[in-house]
Order: structure tokens, then sequence, then C-alpha cells
């Protein structure tokens, strides 16, 4: 394994990353690691069920589903 240091991470990058963190049981730096794994294999699944996730605990006021479905239909065309 391989150390990394980022430099000028912005502090509201780090609050919301300490915010997830609490949200999943994990320390910054565990929580930073997971986010750039997730990055690294990034699926439009991982993203819905975020989005999914946001819209139960009241910090999204749209249908997710509805979105993506405009979405597909307009990449469809």
């Amino acid at each position: 394994m391989a150390d990394m240091l980022i430099r000028n991470v912005p502090p509201r990058t780090v609050a919301e990353l300490k915010r997830r963190a609490k949200r999943h049981g994990r320390s910054l730096q565990a929580e930073a690691l997971a986010a750039l794994e997730a990055g690294g294999r990034c699926s439009g699944d991982a993203f819905v069920s975020e989005l999914e996730h946001l819209r139960s605990e009241g910090k999204l006021n749209f249908d997710v589903g509805a979105v993506l479905g405009a979405l597909r239909e307009d990449r469809d065309r």
C-alpha cells in the first residue's frame, strides 16, 4: 500500500467527508479511502443508491427515479 497526501482540500469537502464518515461509522481517513476507491469504480447503481439515501433523509425534494427516467429517455433519442 502507498501513502498519499492531498493538499488544499476545501473545507466544504472535508465537512462532507466527516458527515459521511460518521454516517458510515468510519474514520475520516477510511471514508476518504472509500470515496477514492468508489471513484475508481463508480457505477450508476452506487450513485442512485446515494441519491435515494439523501432523499430518504429529506435532503432531496425530487423523485430520483423520475429524473433518471427522463435522462435515459433523452439519452436514447
